[in-house]
């Protein structure tokens, strides 16, 4: 089981390529703060509509409140959730870009990746030729800020 976090569907959203999410993972689950956020991003970005329409992402009620309102003091509703439905399905990979979350998330031992990783793997699985294109489209439409150093290491390792 593939648990996102909001941030990599609007990121993917935003530049109307969640067919590479599909693609890379068939399914994606999110819990129910992630919907909100989605539903609430939809007023900002028109493209969040199809975060909702979309046939990859199913929606997963999580269970264990106690482990979520732990999160919460340190993290947003979104990202408690998320962390707390990947242990609770002891899911294969947790999708989530912040800081914060990944600290927590390896405190737990749960793998995870983001936008740019799940753009890494989507061109070593030959759905994409390249990845600079999409992380500069993300940069600008979905306003997604990337260090400029692991910009550039990201462009070498991928040799663009």
């Amino acid at each position: 089981m593939i648990v996102s976090n909001s941030t990599p569907l609007i990121n993917f959203a935003a530049i109307n390529r969640l067919d590479i999410l599909e693609q890379l993972f068939d399914t994606v689950v999110i819990p129910p703060a992630v919907t909100y956020e989605v539903l609430e991003g939809s007023h900002r970005y028109p493209s969040m509509t199809a975060i909702r329409e979309a046939s990859c992402i199913a929606k997963h009620d999580i269970g264990n409140m106690m482990l979520r309102d732990a999160l919460l003091l340190e993290l947003d509703p979104g990202e408690a959730e998320a962390i707390t439905l990947a242990l609770e399905q002891k899911a294969d990979l947790l999708l989530l870009d912040e800081m914060a979350g990944r600290t927590i998330a390896e405190s737990y031992d749960l793998a995870f990746t983001g936008s740019i990783g799940c753009l890494i793997k989507a061109k070593q699985s030959g759905i994409i030729p390249a990845v600079k294109p999409l992380m500069d489209a993300m940069r600008d439409q979905a306003r997604f800020w990337l260090n400029p150093r692991l910009y550039a290491r990201i462009l070498q390792e991928q040799g663009e």
